[in-house]
């Protein structure tokens, strides 16, 4: 009996633990099909190779209600190869929407992380990224967590 019990404390201590989350750059989808055509993957990485901005969007996983962070890895070389980030939790019916403002690369010509949050993520909702990527600009990750 006392196995048991002792188990079972491990396994619920265990189970209510949120874990973060990460996905590659390439996971992320066009807002326009079309810009498709133009955006280059390299090793799990996802280049603006459009002579356009391209919108990429990533569902992420949520696996309680609550507020999220996020973390997205980026590159561009220069001011025109700019990425930009928003962070959003969308009620189940689409008809409620907590979000952070878009937020920008903080240098140019290394791999830097964009810092967002805290996101509310309703119960039964869904958390979202949306990264606007200037021509030439890379995105590498997103990491998110509870």
């Amino acid at each position: 009996m006392k196995t048991f019990v002792a188990s079972a404390l491990v396994l619920a201590s265990v189970a209510g633990t949120a874990n973060a989350r990460s996905v590659a750059g390439w996971h992320g989808k066009p807002q326009l099909h079309v810009d498709g055509a133009c955006m280059g993957e390299s090793w799990t990485t996802q280049t603006n190779n459009c002579t356009r901005a391209v919108t990429l969007f990533f569902p992420t996983t949520v696996d309680t209600s609550g507020n999220y962070r996020l973390v997205v890895n980026a590159y561009g070389a220069t001011t025109a190869n700019n990425v930009g980030c928003r962070f959003f939790g969308l009620t189940s019916d689409a008809t409620g929407m907590y979000s952070v403002p878009v937020t920008y690369l903080p240098s140019f010509g290394t791999n830097q992380n964009i810092s967002l949050g805290p996101v509310y993520a309703p119960s039964g909702g869904t958390l979202n990224v949306a990264c606007t990527l200037s021509p030439g600009g890379r995105v590498n990750s997103l990491s998110w967590y509870q």
